[in-house]
């Protein structure tokens, strides 16, 4: 059963799957920095970016007000649901393709940290433009 969510505004490039972790979890990962939080509003990614510019590049952090420093590891739990789908990226940018995971509130409920959050190889400054929330 799909829900419907205004993905658009989600930073979706397309409709996204709506999809029931498996047994035994799935791992997701965050990146994250300066005043965004480590836990965020729900959003992360099946690929555990490499450095900042890898970061940036798939998933266009800086734009939803995220300066990237680092990334923590998570387990979205069995049986609980996530919408994945393409991250949204300019016509005009160099950005890589990058899959985002969107899990609704209380994700907190939901999730689980694994370890602890590394330090990305700083290879590039992310700056937030004026404006951006």
């Amino acid at each position: 059963m799909s829900k419907e969510i205004d993905w658009k505004a989600k930073g979706f490039a397309s409709k996204p799957d709506y999809l029931m972790s498996p047994d035994g979890g799935l791992l997701i990962y965050r990146a994250w920095g300066a005043s965004s939080s480590e836990w965020g509003s729900g959003f992360f990614s099946l690929e555990k970016p490499a450095s900042v510019l890898d970061a940036e590049l798939r998933f266009n952090i800086a734009d939803w007000g995220n300066s990237v420093q680092f990334v923590s590891t998570f387990r979205l739990k069995p049986g609980f649901f996530y919408y994945k789908g393409p991250v949204a990226h300019g016509e005009k940018d160099l950005s890589r393709s990058g899959t985002q995971i969107f899990i609704e509130s209380p994700f907190v409920i939901q999730v689980e940290k694994v370890g602890s959050f590394a330090m990305l190889k700083q290879d590039f400054t992310v700056v937030q433009r004026a404006g951006n929330v």
